[in-house]
C-alpha cells in the first residue's frame, strides 16, 4: 500500500479537486483505492455523495482503528471508497497529543485501514497541527498544490523550512494548479518552473470553470469532461504522481535523496513574482493616473474653453467592496488612498462629519501591494492597527461585509485642482470619488 498526501497550509488552491480527480484516475486504472476526507469541511465527501459521518473521537478510536474502518463507504465508482470526513475530526489534535507519537499513531492507522488497498489518498485540511505532521510523515509523497501567486510560493517555502528544521524525511512534490495564463505573473511562474526542472512537477492544473462544475455536478471531472484540457491536466498529473513513487521505492532506504523542492530556488522564485508584482502594479498605477488625468483635463477644456495654468494635487483611490457592493448600499465605504504624503487606509461612513464616523491607518509600500493584489483584506490591515473590535464603526464594516469577500472594484483619481494665478480651488464637474471628511 502507498499512501498520498494532498496538502497545502492554504485554503483555496485546489487540493479537494486535485484528490478527488487523482482518486478517481488511480481506481479507473485498477487500483484499489481509499480516499481519506480529513478535512472537517468535507469537500471531497460532498462531490462523492457520501455523508459526513464517522462518529465521536475517542482515545481507543486511533487505537484499534475499527471505528473508522466501519465508516469507510464504496463510491459510485468501482474500486473507490471513501473514508468520509466528520466535524469531530477536530478533535484529532487533541487525542493525539493525548496519545503521544503521533506519527507512530496515524502509521498504524494507514497500515490498517490500507490493508486492502493499494493506495490510500489522504485529502489534508488547510493550516498546519500535529495530525498534517503525522501525515506528511508517514505519506510516501506529500503534493502541495501551489498557485502562480508570490503568497502561494511563499507558502510553499514555508512547507520547505519546516522540513528542512525538523530534518524531516518527508517526500514532497509540487505542482501548479488554478493556473490562468492570462496573467502575467502566472505565465511567467510557469516559465520559470520550465527553466528550473526539478522544483514543480510538469503537469499544470489551469483555472477552468469546467473545474467549478464538479461541486455542481457531484462527479470527477473526466466523468462529464473527459475531453476537457483540465482532464487531461489531471491525467498528466497522475501519471508523474506513478513516476515519482516508482523512483521513491527505488531509492529504498535511502529516502532523504531528491525528496523535494529545492527551498533556494523557490525563494528565489518568490522573490521574482513579487518584484514583476511591484512592477506590474506601478506600471498600472501610472497608466490609470494618466488616463484619467487626461480625462479630467478635456473635461475642464469643455468646461472652460480658456483657463488659467492649473496643477493638480492627486490622490489615487482604490475603492474595495464586496461583489454585491453591500458597504456602497449601505452608505459606507474603505479605500487605499495613495497620495504624495503616503499610504492610508480609510473606512467609515460616506461624508462622515464626526471621526465616529471614521478610521484611517497609515501603511506602508509592502501592504498597499498586498492590498491591491488581493492577497489580504483592508479589513484585516485596520484590524491589526486599531486592534479588535476596534471602533464601533469597524463593527458596522464587519457586520456589512460579513463572511463575504472584498476585492477592489475601482480606482479613480480624486483631483483638488488649484489655480496657479488665483489659488483657487475648484471642485471637478463630477464628483470622482466619495470622500470621508477628515
Amino acid at each position: 500500500m502507498k499512501a498520498i498526501a494532498l496538502y497545502n497550509l492554504k485554503g483555496g488552491v485546489g487540493k479537494t479537486t486535485a484528490a478527488v480527480n487523482v482518486a478517481y484516475l488511480a481506481a479507473a486504472a485498477g487500483q484499489r483505492v481509499l480516499l481519506w476526507d480529513l478535512d472537517p469541511q468535507g469537500a471531497s465527501s460532498f462531490i462523492f455523495r457520501v455523508r459526513a459521518r464517522v462518529g465521536d473521537l475517542r482515545s481507543k478510536t486511533f487505537e484499534r482503528g475499527e471505528a473508522f474502518a466501519d465508516a469507510i463507504k464504496e463510491t459510485d465508482y468501482r474500486n473507490l471508497d471513501l473514508l468520509p470526513a466528520d466535524f469531530s475530526y477536530r478533535k484529532f489534535d487533541r487525542i493525539l497529543d493525548h496519545l503521544g507519537k503521533p506519527v507512530r499513531v496515524m502509521r498504524t492507522l494507514l497500515d490498517t485501514l490500507g490493508a486492502d488497498y493499494d493506495l490510500v489518498l489522504l485529502d489534508c485540511p488547510a493550516g498546519f497541527s500535529l495530525l498534517t505532521e503525522a501525515v506528511l510523515e508517514n505519506a510516501d509523497l506529500s503534493l502541495i498544490p501551489t498557485i502562480p501567486t508570490p503568497l502561494s510560493v511563499q507558502t510553499l517555502a514555508r512547507i520547505l523550512k519546516w522540513a528542512d528544521r525538523r530534518d524531516s524525511s518527508a517526500h514532497m512534490a509540487a505542482f501548479f494548479s488554478m493556473v490562468d495564463r492570462r496573467k502575467t505573473l502566472h505565465r511567467r511562474a510557469c516559465e520559470w518552473s520550465s527553466e528550473h526542472c526539478g522544483n514543480f512537477l510538469e503537469a499544470q492544473i489551469p483555472s477552468a470553470s469546467v473545474v467549478e462544475q464538479m461541486t455542481v455536478r457531484r462527479m470527477p471531472l473526466s466523468e462529464f469532461a473527459e475531453r476537457d484540457g483540465a482532464s487531461t491536466a489531471f491525467a498528466d498529473l497522475w501519471s508523474e504522481i506513478l513516476a515519482r513513487v516508482e523512483h521513491q521505492r527505488r531509492l529504498g532506504a535511502d529516502r532523504r535523496a531528491g525528496l523535494r523542492p529545492s527551498l533556494s530556488a523557490i525563494e528565489s522564485l518568490s522573490s521574482e513574482l513579487e518584484h514583476a508584482l511591484e512592477r506590474e502594479l506601478r506600471a498600472g498605477t501610472q497608466a490609470s493616473v494618466i488616463d484619467l488625468r487626461e480625462s479630467a483635463a478635456m473635461r475642464s477644456h469643455l468646461r472652460t474653453p480658456v483657463a488659467p495654468p492649473v496643477t493638480n494635487e492627486e490622490t489615487v483611490v482604490h475603492t474595495f467592496d464586496t461583489d454585491d457592493r453591500d458597504l456602497a448600499k449601505a452608505g459606507h465605504v474603505l479605500e487605499l488612498r495613495e497620495c504624495a504624503t503616503g499610504l492610508t487606509v480609510v473606512a467609515g461612513r460616506v461624508n462622515a462629519a464626526d471621526d465616529a464616523s471614521r478610521v484611517q491607518v497609515q501603511i506602508d509600500g509592502s501592504w498597499a501591494l498586498q492590498l491591491l493584489a488581493e492577497t489580504v483584506s483592508p479589513v484585516v490591515i485596520l484590524d491589526r492597527r486599531l486592534g479588535r473590535p476596534g471602533p464601533p464603526i469597524m463593527g458596522e464594516i464587519r457586520a456589512l461585509i460579513g463572511k463575504r469577500k472584498v476585492s477592489r472594484i475601482d480606482s479613480r483619481v480624486a483631483n483638488q485642482i488649484q489655480s496657479a494665478d488665483r489659488g483657487e480651488r475648484l471642485a471637478p464637474e463630477e464628483p470622482r470619488v466619495a470622500a470621508i471628511s477628515a
